[in-house]
């Protein structure tokens, strides 16, 4: 008998509803490689409601049969606990509708169908409406969500039945725009069409077991909150890093919306900043810990024009080896411009302008063709204010300060390094590591991010998605960035080897505030 899995985050949370799922854009690889395989594990664990089914809807013309076999593909390589006999029964909750979502004459038929399965499988007036389309896509099918009445149950203040109301809700993709105007714009767009309750603007990295750890690791713990500010805190790194190039994906990452400081700082890493950075939340309430979040990001320094070259650098890979295999650089990748200026690497200074974190840098990098595929955060201490061991050190100066690394993967865990006395005659001082390794110690494999953030959208709980101010704010911190960076091309690139740590430009950042990047 599986095991039920059940996130026991937050208390009281309910069961989740009946429901129609429905995937817009489900004939791409985003539902094959995560949806599909987070939703079929969601299935084995006795997770998903009992009355549950799947709609995918794409403009290829597919049969049911078809598409679930295709599915079955993807999830045999991709899924958690993949056996025939449970693909065979979750299977059967699993079709398909050939249709254009963009355009009006086609809500007749999706309704139709969508009435048709709410009906066979008795999910009621719930759906759940997932965007997993190409970005500039959103809008139209929004609009149409709006114009074909796709909402029933309208606002809730004029809700049909208080008690127990049915729902709509609509999971949104990111990239959530490509600079402040146009995710300002997409939010006006929703806000038309949904509740703020009813919109949930994924972000995988907040699904992910250590990042939610963080909360856990500072509030539960009376001996870490309080050194967590500047007193004793010297600066925090967050660092996610890939082996790989762009995978075949050139053009659309050398598109207007790609790079790294879009595609990764942006919508992933200021919101693991936000999530080390926050207050203690009043409660474990989804309202009470965006508010936080949301405090965190509206308190980053707007830097003049004149510091961006000092607090932000970016790179580009050029030909290297990785892991054995010789990759070309990115600008001999298809699709790409042989003179881009698109940042593969981005480094960024944030100073948090709070009474806890007042002279506090935070250092966000993020890289494709890396040294090593990593995502973790270090938080790294200031030194003991007297060196009495300098004489132990052998001429290095002072202790190396302490520090606290969390990787959120792979090999998630945290870890803390201190220093420690050498057994035996005289004062010999050598690094310990305590290491807290999360598949050792609760002996489970951490679940798919998207499982987790799937299963909380189902039950209502956008504690782990983003409000429309934390998109804003983010927005508003990387654009000054990206602005003189469009302004000012940079002469030097290709900057950095593919299978290396980055530019030196990077380096030459940290160096010059007397600190270094955390290269495992």
């Amino acid at each position: 008998m599986a095991t039920r899995w059940y996130d026991a985050r937050m208390p009281n949370l309910d069961e989740p509803s009946p429901c129609l799922i429905v995937i817009f854009g489900a004939s791409g690889d985003l539902t094959k490689r995560k949806l599909i395989p987070s939703l079929y594990h969601l299935h084995v664990t006795g997770s998903l409601p009992a009355n549950c089914a799947i709609l995918g809807i794409s403009r290829t013309e597919m049969s049911d049969d078809a598409f679930r076999e295709k599915l079955r593909e993807a999830a045999e390589k991709h899924a958690q606990g993949y056996t025939a006999a449970a693909w065979q029964k979750f299977a059967g909750s699993l079709y398909y509708h050939a249709a254009d979502s963009t355009k009006q004459t086609a809500y007749a038929g999706i309704k139709k169908r969508m009435a048709e399965l709410s009906d066979r499988h008795k999910t009621g007036q719930n759906s759940l409406l997932y965007l997993a389309m190409a970005p500039h896509l959103y809008e139209p099918t929004i609009i149409q969500f709006g114009e074909n009445n796709m909402i029933v149950e309208g606002k809730r203040w004029c809700s049909i039945n208080r008690d127990n109301p049915p729902w709509q809700r609509i999971v949104v993709e990111k990239p959530f725009g490509n600079d402040p105007e146009s995710a300002g714009h997409l939010n006006r767009v929703l806000g038309r069409v949904f509740e703020e309750e009813s919109i949930y603007r994924i972000d995988h990295y907040l699904g992910k077991e250590t990042v939610q750890n963080l909360m856990v690791f500072r509030f539960a713990n009376t001996i870490f909150e309080p050194i967590w500010n500047q007193h004793y805190i010297d600066h925090v790194q967050v660092t996610a890093t890939e082996t790989v190039g762009v995978e075949g994906r050139g053009s659309y990452y050398d598109s207007p919306g790609g790079g790294a400081l879009r595609d990764m700082i942006q919508s992933h890493l200021l919101q693991v900043m936000a999530v080390v950075a926050m207050e203690p939340p009043v409660s474990l309430k989804a309202d009470d810990i965006r508010l936080e979040k949301s405090k965190v990001l509206g308190a980053a320094r707007q830097h003049r024009e004149q510091d961006l070259p000092d607090i932000a650098v970016r790179g580009q890979y050029g030909p290297g080896t990785i892991g054995g295999r010789s990759n070309p650089g990115y600008r001999n990748e298809p699709g790409v411009n042989p003179e881009s200026q698109t940042d593969t690497f981005a480094a960024i200074q944030v100073m948090i302008d709070t009474w806890r974190w007042g002279g506090v840098p935070f250092y966000l990098r993020s890289g494709k063709g890396m040294a090593r595929k990593l995502t973790e955060i270090v938080i790294s201490f200031k030194p003991t204010p007297h060196c009495i061991f300098r004489d132990q050190t052998q001429g290095a100066g002072c202790l190396p300060p302490n520090q606290i690394v969390i990787n959120v993967q792979p090999d998630e865990g945290i870890r803390i390094r201190f220093e420690g006395k050498v057994p035996g005659s005289g004062m010999k001082i050598k690094d310990v590591v305590m290491d807290f390794d999360y598949v050792e110690q609760f002996q489970s494999e951490p679940p798919e991010a998207y499982a987790t953030l799937l299963l909380d959208a189902m039950r209502g709980d956008q504690t782990l998605y983003k409000h429309r101010d934390e998109i804003e704010q983010a927005w508003r911190i990387v654009q000054p960035v990206l602005d003189y960076w469009d302004a000012n091309p940079q002469s030097d690139l290709p900057n950095y080897a593919a299978g290396t740590w980055g530019p030196q430009a990077s380096d030459k950042m940290m160096a010059r505030d007397g600190r270094q990047w955390h290269n495992p």
